[in-house]
């Protein structure tokens, strides 16, 4: 899909921009009474808001609707999007553990599964995990909040995990 979504907004900076703000939040693309509209899972966000977000101009918003609804591809894909909650910067607030993984290639299988595995081991439960798309970021990464807090020899054990190259205490 990214190879697609690249060819069409090749060409087109600001909107390739807001195409991947939108995909990593979670901002979709729907049809309503005949009219595009952009919604947060059920809140509809208007296109001054995003531009205002992301830096651009209005226009840039209304030009990429128009290309997503449009193209039966990117409608089916973008009509689907939702967000999804990250407690990244909050969960540690509430007594959670949270730790982002970087990975040597974000593409090697088994990076999660081993820090998983790892885990389990330890008797640690896991609340959310959620990964970059590495078509999307250009440094992806993987942040991971388990339901209690990691010492410092289970971080040492995540760092040896075959594909990680750092791990952060969040």
């Amino acid at each position: 899909m990214w190879d697609y979504i690249n060819q069409i907004f090749q060409g087109y900076p600001a909107e390739m921009k807001v195409i991947q703000k939108m995909t990593k939040v979670g901002i979709s693309v729907k049809i309503v009474y005949d009219e595009p509209k952009l919604f947060c899972d059920a809140i509809e966000i208007k296109p001054n808001s995003i531009a205002r977000a992301y830096n651009v101009d209005r226009r840039v918003i209304v030009n990429l609707i128009q290309k997503v609804i449009s193209d039966k591809r990117l409608y089916d894909f973008f009509s689907n999007l939702s967000p999804v909650s990250n407690f990244e910067n909050s969960g540690s607030k509430i007594g959670f553990g949270v730790i982002e993984i970087i990975p040597v290639d974000a593409g090697k299988p088994g990076i999660i599964a081993g820090v998983m595995k790892l885990l389990a081991d330890n008797g640690i439960s896991v609340r959310q995990v959620i990964t970059d798309d590495p078509d999307l970021i250009d440094n992806p990464r993987a942040i991971i909040v388990t339901t209690e807090t990691i010492s410092g020899s289970v971080l040492n054990e995540i760092k040896k995990v075959n594909g990680v190259k750092a791990v952060l205490l969040l």
